[in-house]
């Protein structure tokens, strides 16, 4: 299976699990893995991490 980077446009081949997800729900948005670093590293340097609030449980 390959795909194309939603960012880039080059073609890459996903690992067995993204290409199992993608299968599963196509309408998900993947990168490739040179954006996804590159993105990574932007968030970490980034002065304001987001912070993630936490889930309640399902009652």
């Amino acid at each position: 299976m390959i795909i194309p980077c939603i960012l880039c446009e080059q073609t890459f081949a996903p690992t067995p699990i993204q290409a199992k997800k993608i299968r599963k729900h196509p309408h998900r948005i993947f990168l490739c893995p040179t954006c996804h670093e590159r993105i990574g590293k932007k968030a970490e340097a980034s002065p304001h991490p987001i912070q993630i609030k936490p889930t309640l449980p399902h009652l």
